[in-house]
C-alpha cells in the first residue's frame, strides 16, 4: 500500500483517524413518523417502512409496484457514500460509476445511449434532466432521508424520461422541535493508491417552537487516485474532491400549511479519468473533469380537509466542463444546463373506498454543449418547453380486498435547436434547401395510461399486476447531422426524431410473515419497447450520421427480494434478478441485430447482506455489517466492443455503538476485484472502468439530539 511521503502524508494519517465512504449518522425524522392512519413503525418489523412513491405516504407493503426503498439508517449501516454504493442491491438495478460525477443507470434493461436519460431522476421534487443526454449525477448519501427505487414505467406519475423506473432521493427535512448535530469524519488508505478522507456535518437549529426551523449540511471528501500513467511517471492521477453545502428552512406557521425553501450546491472535480488497463495503469491523455450545480427549490403544502395542495417549484443550473488533450492536441467540451420546473398536486387525505391524485406539471430546460479540438469547434443550443396533465384514482372493492387503479398522463413537449451557423454556410444551404431555417422546431406529445390491480391475500400479504406504457421525448435533429445531409443532396435525414415507448407487463407479490421478521418481493415482468431512439451512419463515405427511430427491443426478467430477522439484532438481506434483454430487429446502419443483447446490461444480479448488533454493555453495543454483491458481464454489440467482466465484490464494517456515536473499521472491495466493470475499447491498451482496489479505513460519528 503506497500512503505518499512526507508532510502531505502526515497530515492525512492524522486525518486519518477518519474513514472513507460513511453515510448519514442521523437517522432520518420520516423514519419515525407515519400517517396517522397506520400503526406506528416497530423497529423489528421489517415490512414498516414508510414510502411516498405513489405521491401519498403508504407503507411499503401496501404498494401495488415494485419499489426498494434505503432508508437513513440503512444507508449508514452500509457505510455507502454515494448512490453507487448500494443502489444495485435493488434486484434489476444496474450502474457504472464514472468516478467523474456521473453515473449511466439501467433499471429492468432498458439502457440507451442517445436521447435523455431512460431512468427518472428526482432530487426531493426536481426532476433532473439533461437534454440528449442519458447519464444522471452522482449524489452523496449524508442526511438524506431516503432514496425509494421505483421499478418499470412510472409513466402517469412522473411521466418523461422514466421509462425503465424511477429514483427519487429525499432529503431530511428540518426538525422543527430540538436542536439536533451531527459530525462523521472518515480516513483510508486504498491498495496501490493515495489515503483519502471525509468530514461531513450537519447542525438543525428550531428558530421557532413547532413553527420554523433551519437544517444545514456541508461535506467535504477527498479521495484518493489509484491509476498511473506510465508514460509520465505521473503517480495516482484520478484523485477527486467532492463538496457538498446544502440548506433547509421550513416554516409551518398554522396546522395547514407547511412551506420548505431549499439550496443545494455540490461541486466535484477530478483530476483525470477514472479509467484503466488491468494493471491499473492508463495510455490514454490526461483530462480533467469538474462538474458544478446548484439546486432551488420551494415546496408549499396545504391541507384543504378533503385533500392536500402542493406546489414544487424547482430551479437548477448545471455546468460540466471537460479539458483534455488528444494525440498531445487540446480538447475541450463544456455543458451547461439550465431547468425550471413546477408542480400542481392535489391528492385526496380519504382512505375510504376511492383515492386520487392529479396534477399539472411543467418544465423549461435550456442547454449550451461547447466543444473544441484544434482549430475545430462547435456549439450546440438546445431548448425544450413541457407540459403535463395527470391523474391516478384507486377504487377499493369487495370489502376493501380489491384495489382497482387507473391513472392517465398526457404529455406535451416543445423542442428546437440553434446551433450558429456562419452567414456563408446558412446562405448556401437555402439555396439548396429554401425551407430550411433555423432554430430547427419540433413538437412531440403522447397519452401514457396505466392499470393496476391488487388483491390483498391479508393485511401484509399482496398480490398485484400492473400494465403501464413509458415514454422519453422526442429530440431534435443535430444541425452537425443536418448540414451535411443537405449539402450533399440526402433527403433520408429527419428535422426530428419521434418518442420512444414502453409497454411493461408486470405480475407481482410482496408480504411479511413470522410476525414481520420476514419480508418477500418478487416480480415478473415483460417489456416491449419500441420506436428506439439511436444513431445510424447514413451516408459512410461522407461520414454522415444521423439520429432515427429504428427497431425495438424486449426485456423479460425475473426478481426476488427476501429480508428476514431471525432473533433481536441481527437482520439478513437477500436480492437478485434475472433478466433476458434482447434487441427484436435489425437495423443495420447502427450494427444492431435481431437476437443481440441490449448494450450495457448484465443478465445477472445478486446482493446479499447482513447486519448484527449486540450488546457489549449497559451503554455499548458492538455492530458488524458485510454485504457481496455479483454482477454478470456487459456487452456493446452495436459499436464492436469486448465485453465486461462478470464481478464479484465483498465490503465488511466492524465498530462499537453507545447511543449517541460509533467507531468503525471498514474494508472495501475486499476481494480486490479487478475486472472490468464496463466494456472495453479496443486499440486503446484495455482501458475502462474498474473498481477502486482494496481499501481500509476508519470512521468516526457523533450524533448530538
Amino acid at each position: 500500500m503506497r500512503w505518499g511521503d512526507g508532510k502531505r502524508t502526515q497530515r492525512r494519517l492524522i486525518q486519518g483517524l477518519c474513514l472513507a465512504g460513511c453515510v448519514s449518522c442521523v437517522a432520518s425524522v420520516a423514519d419515525a413518523q407515519t400517517s396517522e392512519s397506520r400503526r406506528p413503525a416497530d423497529p423489528q418489523v421489517l415490512g414498516e417502512i414508510i414510502v411516498t412513491a405513489q405521491k401519498r405516504e403508504e407503507r411499503l407493503l401496501d404498494v401495488p409496484l415494485s419499489i426498494s426503498a434505503f432508508t437513513a439508517t440503512a444507508m449508514q449501516d452500509s457505510g455507502a457514500a454515494q448512490l453507487g454504493d448500494f443502489l444495485e442491491s435493488a434486484p434489476g438495478v444496474s450502474l457504472v460509476d464514472s468516478h467523474q460525477g456521473d453515473n449511466n443507470i439501467q433499471i429492468r434493461g432498458i439502457s440507451s445511449q442517445f436521447g435523455d436519460s431512460p431512468v427518472g431522476y428526482y432530487l426531493d421534487e426536481l426532476p433532473f434532466s439533461f437534454l440528449g443526454n442519458p447519464q444522471v449525477p452522482d449524489v452523496r448519501t449524508f442526511d438524506l432521508e431516503r432514496v425509494e427505487v421505483l421499478r418499470g414505467p412510472q409513466g402517469t406519475l412522473y411521466g418523461d424520461g422514466s421509462i425503465g423506473g424511477t429514483v427519487r432521493i429525499l432529503t431530511a427535512v428540518p426538525q422543527l422541535d430540538d436542536v439536533a448535530a451531527a459530525v462523521d469524519v472518515t480516513g483510508a488508505g486504498t491498495s496501490g493508491g493515495e489515503e483519502s478522507y471525509a468530514a461531513r456535518g450537519m447542525v438543525n437549529i428550531p428558530l421557532s417552537k413547532d413553527v420554523a426551523g433551519l437544517r444545514l449540511v456541508a461535506s467535504k471528501e477527498e479521495i484518493g487516485g489509484w491509476i498511473d500513467r506510465p508514460a509520465t511517471g505521473a503517480k495516482d492521477v484520478n484523485d477527486r474532491d467532492v463538496q457538498n453545502y446544502r440548506a433547509k428552512l421550513r416554516i409551518a406557521p398554522t396546522e395547514r400549511l407547511d412551506v420548505i425553501l431549499s439550496a443545494w450546491r455540490t461541486e466535484e472535480v477530478s483530476a483525470d479519468r477514472a479509467v484503466s488497463a488491468a494493471d491499473r495503469t492508463t495510455i490514454l491523455d490526461p483530462t480533467r473533469f469538474t462538474t458544478e450545480y446548484d439546486l432551488y427549490s420551494a415546496t408549499v403544502q396545504y391541507d384543504l380537509d378533503f385533500a392536500q395542495l402542493l406546489s414544487a417549484t424547482s430551479w437548477m443550473e448545471f455546468e460540466d466542463h471537460q479539458l483534455g488533450s488528444f494525440a498531445g492536441a487540446p480538447l475541450t467540451n463544456d455543458r451547461d444546463y439550465d431547468v425550471l420546473s413546477e408542480e400542481l398536486r392535489l391528492t385526496s387525505k380519504n382512505d375510504g373506498t376511492f383515492r386520487w391524485t392529479g396534477g399539472l406539471f411543467y418544465r423549461k430546460t435550456e442547454g449550451r454543449v461547447d466543444a473544441a479540438f484544434l482549430t475545430f469547434r462547435t456549439t450546440s443550443i438546445g431548448e425544450s418547453e413541457s407540459y403535463a396533465v395527470f391523474g391516478e384514482g384507486t377504487w377499493t372493492l369487495l370489502d376493501q380486498k380489491l384495489d382497482l387503479t387507473l391513472g392517465l398522463r398526457y404529455f406535451e413537449d416543445d423542442r428546437l435547436t440553434n446551433d450558429p451557423l456562419d452567414p456563408a454556410t446558412l446562405a448556401l444551404i437555402r439555396t439548396l434547401d429554401p425551407s430550411f431555417t433555423l432554430p430547427v422546431e419540433e413538437s412531440f406529445n403522447t397519452l401514457n395510461p396505466r392499470f393496476n390491480l391488487a388483491f390483498h391475500v391479508a393485511d401484509d400479504w399482496l398480490l398485484y399486476t400492473n400494465v403501464a406504457k413509458g415514454f422519453r421525448s422526442g429530440l431534435v435533429q443535430p444541425t452537425s447531422s443536418l448540414v451535411p445531409a443537405i449539402l450533399t443532396g440526402r433527403t433520408d435525414v429527419p428535422t426530428g426524431i419521434k418518442e420512444d415507448r414502453l409497454w411493461s407487463y408486470e405480475l407481482g407479490t410482496k408480504g411479511s410473515f413470522a410476525g414481520g421478521r420476514v419480508t418477500l418481493e418478487s416480480a415478473v415482468y415483460l417489456n416491449d419497447w419500441d420506436n428506439l431512439q439511436v444513431n445510424v451512419v447514413v451516408d459512410p463515405a461522407n461520414f454522415i450520421s444521423a439520429l432515427i427511430n429504428a427497431g425495438s427491443a424486449r426485456t423479460v426478467g425475473l426478481e426476488v427480494a427476501l429480508a428476514l430477522r431471525p432473533v433481536d439484532g441481527l437482520t439478513f438481506r437477500l436480492s437478485g434478478s434475472q433478466m433476458k434483454a434482447e434487441y427484436t430487429e435489425d437495423v443495420p446502419n447502427a450494427n444492431i441485430r435481431d437476437g443481440d443483447r441490449v448494450r450495457g446490461v448484465p443478465e445477472t444480479t445478486l446482493a446479499a447482506a447482513a447486519t448484527y448488533r449486540w450488546p457489549l454493555g449497559t451503554t455499548i453495543n458492538g455492530f458488524v455489517h458485510g454485504n457481496a454483491q455479483y454482477t454478470s458481464d456487459r456487452v456493446d454489440v452495436p459499436n464492436g466492443l469486448i465485453p465486461s467482466d462478470s464481478l464479484t465484490t465483498v465490503d465488511l464494517r466492524i465498530g462499537v455503538e453507545g447511543a449517541s456515536w460509533g467507531a468503525y473499521l471498514v474494508g472495501e472491495n475486499l476481494t480486490d476485484e479487478n475486472g472490468a466493470a464496463d466494456v472495453i475499447f479496443p486499440g486503446f491498451g484495455g482501458v475502462t472502468t474498474r473498481l477502486r482496489p482494496r481499501t481500509y479505513g476508519l470512521n468516526l460519528r457523533y450524533n448530538f439530539n
